[in-house]
């Protein structure tokens, strides 16, 4: 009796021994699988990752608004160099007027000393004219001609005696209305210059926010791109560590149910021997 209990009941017995122990081996044998796979998607992960902090974000996308922002920009340079042109020749245009009523009123043989010196004022200012258009822009002031005409004019102003102070006065007449007229188009152009500014300006503004709304939302994807694969990450691992943990409770399972023996009736001889 005892011979065939241990006969049959041996392999049971090693069965079991032998389904625990591979049991025991797979867990180190999945946790080295586990720790490669696992690094391997956190390279990868790493990878996208600087890719996504890499990238300028839009660029694809904002080529044409991009080349937009550019010719504004430069549109933006010439109109503020317009309105900085128009504009200085405006306040010397006016300084210049304000000195000829000054020098008409010193066109006197009497006050020829005092009158030379405010000559010379006149000079300096007119020198101080920009006489370059702003090519393509605003409505053109002839400041050249009118720059050198006056330069020669008042350089031959005298008043050594009445008839010359008198030619003088009519002479500076002359002038006053030339820069009264040039005034009234440096006005305009000024006007038309600031306009021009404000309007590039806003069209700039404008640009520039639809440029970066298209990289907020190409940032965005990146993003989305990115929490993703985090999920998708977790995921598998956590279906791997799932899968596992069945196959192990499975072993068990069988270990306990099948590969060993079964349990024997209370009473029974066979369990003096268990």
């Amino acid at each position: 009796m005892a011979i065939d209990f241990v006969g049959n009941t041996f392999p049971n017995v090693a069965g079991r021994a032998l389904t625990l122990m591979a049991q025991t081996a797979a867990a180190p044998n999945f946790e080295v699988s586990f720790a490669a796979a696992q690094e391997t998607a956190i390279k990868r992960f790493n990878e996208e990752l600087e890719h996504f902090q890499s990238t300028e974000f839009g660029r694809s996308r904002t080529a044409l608004l991009r080349a937009k922002e550019v010719k504004l920009e430069g549109g933006l340079a010439l109109a503020t160099a317009f309105k900085t042109h128009s504009s200085t020749n405006r306040q010397t245009a006016k300084d210049i007027l304000d000195q000829l009523g000054e020098l008409r009123t010193l066109a006197d043989p009497s006050t020829s000393a005092t009158f030379e010196a405010k000559r010379a004022e006149v000079l300096s200012s007119i020198d101080k004219l920009l006489a370059a258009n702003i090519t393509g822009l605003g409505a053109p002031d002839g400041l050249r001609g009118l720059k050198a005409q006056a330069e020669a004019a008042v350089q031959a102003l005298s008043v050594a005696d009445a008839a010359s102070a008198t030619a003088a006065q009519a002479t500076i007449d002359g002038l006053a209305q030339d820069f009264t007229a040039k005034l009234e188009i440096l006005e305009l152009n000024q006007d038309a210059a600031t306009t021009l500014v404000n309007s590039n300006n806003r069209l700039l503004g404008e640009i520039r926010l639809k440029i970066d709304d298209v990289e907020i939302d190409e940032r965005q994807e990146g993003i989305d791109r990115i929490k993703d694969l985090e999920t998708e990450l977790a995921r598998v691992f956590s279906l791997l560590s799932l899968s596992f943990e069945g196959s192990q409770n499975l072993g068990n399972f069988v270990a306990e149910n099948t590969v060993l023996p079964r349990e024997l009736d209370p009473g029974s001889i066979l369990n003096l021997f268990a």
